[in-house]
């Protein structure tokens, strides 16, 4: 008889199998992933102009999929668990397109998204630029913007309410700059 314990033949199959599983469970990155939406786009929208009446167009840092986190001057991190619903260009996209302006969607209003970031002293950090083109292109408008906005609390919620205040911020901003000088 064999020293060694060994198990019936008809128990190995199971033996290795569950052997495997467990290496394969120990070893694989599993982790549960969050999705984010800007809250504001979860409100109906009462009217959209068309997209290529409003197109965005944002920077490399920005269409990652992972919120951004900027963790001191030179370092920065892409959240893998915490991540967009949809691409944020898309989001951004749907937003801009609920921007009425004064033209009633006629015009051109085309926005660059360079940063949407958490920043590392607890704030959502949005910057870009702007050009509105009118339907006959008499009138060409363009700014930056740059909006800072402290978080409530810890946390990437935090952080999405944050930034889409911030966002709010900046397209109310653009809505005002364009409307005033289409008023006179």
């Amino acid at each position: 008889m064999n020293s060694r314990y060994s198990f019936p033949k008809i128990l190995k199959p199971f033996v290795t199998g569950a052997a495997i599983a467990l290496l394969a469970g120990c070893s694989s990155n599993s982790y549960e992933i969050t999705q984010y939406r800007l809250p504001h786009l979860s409100e109906s929208a009462e009217a959209l102009c068309h997209a290529d009446k409003r197109p965005v167009f944002v920077g490399d840092s920005a269409a990652k999929p992972g919120l951004q986190l900027q963790q001191d001057e030179t370092r920065w991190h892409s959240a893998r668990q915490h991540r967009w619903s949809t691409p944020l260009a898309h989001q951004l996209q749907r937003s801009v397109q609920r921007l009425l302006l004064a033209d009633n969607c006629e015009g051109k209003l085309t926005v660059w998204v360079d940063d949407f970031y958490g920043s590392n002293d607890s704030r959502a950090v949005v910057a870009g630029h702007w050009e509105y083109k009118s339907q006959d292109s008499q009138t060409v408008l363009k700014g930056t913007f740059t909006e800072s906005t402290p978080l409530k609390s810890d946390g990437y919620p935090a952080l999405v309410n944050a930034l889409d205040e911030a966002w709010l911020n900046v397209m109310d901003t653009i809505s005002l700059g364009v409307g005033q000088k289409l008023a006179r």
